[in-house]
C-alpha cells in the first residue's frame, strides 16, 4: 500500500496538490482529472510505503485521493 502525492500547475497559474492512496509501486496519475483546452505540468513529489492498518488498507482499497 502506497501514498503518493502530486504537484500539479494548472495554465502555468494555480498549482495544485493530487495525493493517491493506491496498491502497487508504479502510479499512474488519473486521467479523469485532466479537461480538454488546459495544460498541466506534473510533478511527482512523494512515493512511499504505507504501515499497514484497517484505516489505511481502506484509503487504498477505494483509491481515496485528496486534493489541495
Amino acid at each position: 500500500m502506497y501514498k503518493t502525492t502530486w504537484a500539479i500547475k494548472i495554465d502555468g497559474v494555480e498549482t495544485v496538490e493530487f495525493v493517491y492512496y493506491h496498491f502497487g509501486k508504479t502510479p499512474k496519475f488519473p486521467s479523469w482529472y485532466m479537461e480538454e483546452n488546459h495544460w498541466y505540468e506534473i510533478e511527482m513529489i512523494w512515493n512511499f510505503k504505507l504501515i499497514i492498518s484497517i484505516k489505511t488498507f481502506c484509503k487504498c482499497l477505494f483509491h481515496n485521493y485528496i486534493i489541495r
